[in-house]
């Protein structure tokens, strides 16, 4: 007996509903989005919809795995070929703002998932943003070790920073219908990371006070010449 018919029909039954859900799931806030109405979306009865998946937060769940799936695929194959710190980072940023920019309703989606649930940790969205905070996470740890990113830093944190900064960026950009250059403003962005991130920045925050004082104090003295007791006087004063 052949059964790759109904297997194929299942299949595209699925998608149509997953692709229901999307719809109605970006449309509106989780608690007002109703069963019935995906079911109507997607042109069956409400229990077609719970012959494939057991309650709403499944659905959601699958609509916010198939969105994550779609865009680690993505972003896999040309992280993989890029090299070095500050370019996987503007890689990233720049990737990261063209979503919001593509489509500004899995902005609000996806605030509203993480703010709104007070079970977010340890939840499907949890996880899923975990594997999608993995490419900066491998970006700052190769960088530490290759020397490109202080010694110090602790990645956690500057993960956190990374993406708590750019929430907010959006959030006041694209929120607010204001123009975006991805690509220019992921070099103004990450420019001003690795400002503080950079092993120079590293030097200059672990220098005493006093260094900065006898520098100043060499130059000067660079500036003044002997005196015939033995004391210095400005070149080119008093002469």
């Amino acid at each position: 007996m052949d059964t790759t018919q109904p297997r194929r029909r299942k299949a595209v039954r699925r998608a149509e509903i997953l692709a229901a859900a999307r719809e109605v799931f970006l449309a509106l806030p989780y608690e007002q989005a109703s069963i019935t109405q995906i079911a109507d979306a997607a042109g069956c009865v409400v229990g077609t919809i719970y012959g494939y998946f057991d309650s709403k937060r499944a659905l959601l769940d699958a609509v916010l795995g198939d969105f994550y799936d779609e865009l680690i695929a993505d972003i896999e194959p040309r992280f993989a070929v890029i090299e070095g710190t500050a370019d996987r980072l503007r890689y990233l940023v720049a990737r990261h703002l063209q979503i919001t920019l593509d489509d500004p309703s899995w902005l609000k989606l996806l605030a509203r998932e993480v703010r709104g649930d007070e079970g977010y940790f340890g939840s499907k969205l949890h996880a899923l943003n975990r594997r999608y905070a993995q490419f900066v996470t491998r970006t700052l740890a190769d960088g530490i070790s290759r020397g490109e990113l202080r010694a110090d830093l602790e990645p956690a944190l500057a993960r956190d920073f990374f993406f708590g900064g750019l929430e907010h960026w959006v959030r006041n950009t694209v929120g607010r219908g204001r123009p975006c250059d991805p690509a220019a403003s992921a070099r103004q962005i990450v420019d001003m990371l690795l400002g503080g991130w950079s092993p120079a920045a590293a030097r200059t925050a672990a220098a005493p006070a006093w260094q900065g004082l006898e520098l100043r104090v060499a130059r000067l003295e660079k500036q003044v010449g002997p005196r015939s007791d033995g004391r210095r006087t400005a070149k080119g004063v008093g002469k």
